[in-house]
C-alpha cells in the first residue's frame, strides 16, 4: 500500500501542477468503497486539454513515470488508454483522456475524498458500479455460477451490498438507463451472492 501511496501522491503533484482535472477510477475506487482486494495499477481519467500535454508528460518522466510521447499521443488519437509504468515500483498507471460521453460525465462528477491521507479526486461510488457494469460487457449468455468468478461482477455485487444505504438508486437506475445496461444491473442483482 505504500508503494500505491506514494505513486498516487507523485501523480497529485504533476496534475495539480498543471493544473488538469482528473478522477480515479477502477480499483483504487473500489478498494476506497470497501472491497479490500489488490491491484497494480490506477486507472485514471484526465480532462481532454491538448495545450497541457507536453507539459504534463515532462512532468511524469521528472517525477519517475516512464511515459514516451510518441506512445500517449497514440493513446489519446486513439481513444483508448496508455500505460504509464513507475520506474520505482512494478505498478503502472492506466491514464485515459476523457473524451467520451460517459468519460466527461464521471470527470465532472468527481468528488474529492481522502485516501491513502491525502486528498484525492475519485469518482463517486454510483460512477464506479456504473463502470463495472459497463466493463464487464454482455454477460446473457453466461451462467450465474460462472458470472459470479468475474472481478467485475464480484467487484459490482460487493460495492453494492456493503454499501446498498448509502447508494443513490434514482442516480444508478438513470444512468444505467442511458447507457442501455439497466437489464445487466438488474440481472445482478437478482443473484444469490
Amino acid at each position: 500500500m505504500l508503494e500505491m501511496e506514494d505513486i498516487l501522491k507523485r501523480l497529485k503533484l504533476v496534475l495539480e501542477a498543471i493544473k488538469i482535472k482528473y478522477v480515479i477510477v477502477g480499483g483504487i475506487a473500489v478498494i476506497h468503497y470497501g472491497f479490500a482486494r489488490t491491484t497494480r495499477d490506477i486507472d485514471i481519467i484526465i480532462e481532454d486539454n491538448p495545450s497541457k500535454f507536453s507539459q504534463l508528460i515532462s512532468l511524469l518522466n521528472a517525477y519517475n513515470f516512464d511515459v514516451l510521447e510518441e506512445q500517449f499521443f497514440m493513446g489519446y488519437k486513439e481513444k483508448t488508454h496508455v500505460s504509464i509504468f513507475d520506474k520505482k515500483t512494478p505498478m503502472w498507471v492506466d491514464l485515459k483522456v476523457a473524451q467520451k460521453k460517459m468519460e466527461l460525465d464521471v470527470l465532472n462528477n468527481a468528488i474529492k475524498k481522502k485516501i491513502f491521507n491525502d486528498e484525492l479526486y475519485i469518482a463517486p461510488l454510483e460512477y464506479v458500479l456504473i463502470g463495472k457494469l459497463v466493463f464487464m460487457g454482455d454477460i446473457n449468455d453466461e451462467s450465474d455460477s460462472d458470472l459470479l468468478s468475474f472481478g467485475d461482477v464480484k467487484d459490482f455485487l460487493t460495492l453494492y451490498y456493503a454499501n446498498k444505504e448509502k447508494i443513490d438508486m434514482k442516480l444508478l437506475t438513470k444512468k444505467a438507463l442511458e447507457i442501455r445496461i439497466e437489464s445487466r444491473m438488474k440481472r445482478l442483482l437478482s443473484l444469490k451472492f
